[in-house]
């Protein structure tokens, strides 16, 4: 059966695209790459979210990857977004939710704060603050954002979150392709509110009212979200377990895709480890 799909803007607020057949809802809120995008919702990134990202997803749920609505006012917190979020979610219906990098601190104050809108919880490469050296490389990609460095941004992203051939190949890429391959933002100041909110975002008192059943999953080597903040993620949340994947850092989902697929998709199903090393 051929992937339904579908895009536009949800309450003429929260770009989105949707993907699947399947009977089970499952919620995207993406990281912050989400804002550094140039784009609007199209056909062509909805088939390569069909085809690629989510398609191990799309037989048994339908995929909401929901974006932050665009112009957010300047000290706009992750907590604030998570209230943007319920708006929407409420009008698809509670769901599991899975929040990528930036996406999941903003998860964690969505499933303390509307519980009945969150049936699990994904935390993928994310945690309950963000470390030093990662809070350092925010503070840098800030002022570039204020500057409108968008090619400075996206080449650091690079060297801070892949490893093996990507981290080699990617970056000589992109200086090769120039700047043309890199599309302004479409509200350029999203991108400095969202840094801020990370290097603000703390709930390190907030994990135990989160009643959902939640995995943290995460590589070993993160740049922003060390093991030790992962395993303290984990283990602050009631219902919480951890799985870590091995000789990897802020890619590992991408970078061992077919593996966190399966983790993810079991702990969706309700079947998992509590704490899984991932080699």
């Amino acid at each position: 059966m051929r992937n339904r799909i579908d895009y536009g803007h949800l309450d003429g607020r929260h770009p989105y695209h949707r993907v699947g057949n399947g009977p089970r809802r499952l919620v995207v809120f993406p990281g912050l790459s989400d804002p550094l995008s140039g784009r609007e919702p199209s056909r062509l990134v909805a088939e390569l979210l069909a085809n690629y990202a989510y398609r191990r997803y799309t037989d048994e749920y339908t995929v909401w990857v929901i974006s932050r609505p665009r112009g957010m006012p300047a000290g706009h917190t992750t907590r604030d977004m998570a209230a943007d979020y319920a708006e929407v979610v409420a009008d698809i219906g509670s769901a599991s939710i899975l929040g990528l990098s930036m996406g999941g601190l903003v998860a964690q104050h969505f499933a303390a704060d509307y519980p009945e809108l969150t049936r699990r919880l994904v935390l993928g490469v994310s945690g309950c603050y963000v470390g030093q050296r990662g809070a350092d490389t925010l503070g840098r990609w800030s002022s570039w954002a204020e500057r409108g460095d968008w090619r400075e941004i996206l080449l650091d992203s690079v060297a801070v979150t892949y490893g093996g051939y990507r981290s080699l190949v990617y970056p000589p890429l992109l200086r090769l392709v120039g700047d043309a391959s890199v599309p302004d933002p479409l509200v350029g100041s999203d991108v400095s509110v969202s840094c801020r909110a990370c290097l603000e975002h703390d709930t390190r008192r907030r994990l135990v009212d989160v009643d959902a059943p939640t995995l943290v999953i995460g590589g070993a080597h993160d740049h922003f979200f060390t093991e030790e903040i992962l395993r303290e993620t984990a283990a602050g949340i009631p219902d919480g377990r951890l799985a870590l994947l091995g000789g990897v850092g802020h890619g590992a989902l991408e970078e061992r895709r077919a593996t966190a697929d399966a983790t993810i998709r079991r702990f969706l199903r309700d079947r998992s480890e509590a704490v899984a090393q991932l080699d």
